[in-house]
């Protein structure tokens, strides 16, 4: 008898049917929580994406609307100044028709001043900003849909190692070595799955 063979193996149990059977039901049920974390991430990213364009189509028509009624108040004012001390009541007539925007910059002495601009795109400038904080949102969303899925991709490496690992014989090296990367590749994917949950 020689000493190697006298040795006990020690990780014999990590080629066991039951380490194996562990593995390979371990593999499947986390495989299958990623794939479903994908999903539910990824629908996620999807929704905040639909609603920033939605935001973002707003901004754009709200921006188009304060630059028509931006000239219509230069047009009125036009109408207004032209008719100054000559025709008073065509003066009154387009002085009547100018926004509250435009009254409040007049009564800053300041026609068309900065808040007047400020004051017409507001609602614009508010569903811009709205629009590009869903897409953040959206794009975050869909960084995590990446870890997952990169979590997903590493439990099905592993699956792949313990279902081989499986059919081979027990007396085989090669077993061990499988059924230890499937191991492994456990690890790796639990810690990728719980980072990308933590963010």
């Amino acid at each position: 008898m020689t000493v190697d063979s006298a040795k006990p193996d020690r990780l014999k149990w990590l080629g066991s049917n039951l380490m194996l059977g562990f593995l390979v039901t371990a593999l499947s049920i986390f495989t299958a929580g990623a794939n479903y974390s994908t999903y539910v991430v990824g629908g996620r990213a999807s929704d905040y994406q639909a609603e920033g364009d939605r935001l973002l189509a707003n901004s754009n028509t709200e921006y188009i609307r304060a630059t028509q009624f931006i000239i219509v108040d230069y047009t009125m004012y036009d109408g207004y100044y032209v008719n100054l001390d000559k025709d008073n009541a065509a003066a009154d007539y387009y002085q009547a028709n100018f926004s509250d925007e435009l009254k409040a910059s007049l009564d800053r002495n300041d026609a068309f001043d900065s808040a007047y601009s400020d004051a017409m795109y507001a609602d614009a400038d508010a569903s811009f900003d709205e629009a590009f904080a869903k897409i953040d949102q959206s794009n975050a969303e869909s960084g995590r849909e990446a870890g997952y899925q990169l979590a997903m991709l590493v439990t099905a490496v592993g699956l792949a190692f313990a279902a081989y690992a499986s059919l081979l014989d027990e007396a085989n090296h090669l077993r061990r070595v499988f059924a230890l990367m499937s191991l492994i590749m456990l690890v790796l994917s639990l810690g990728q799955f719980f980072v990308t949950s933590a963010v």
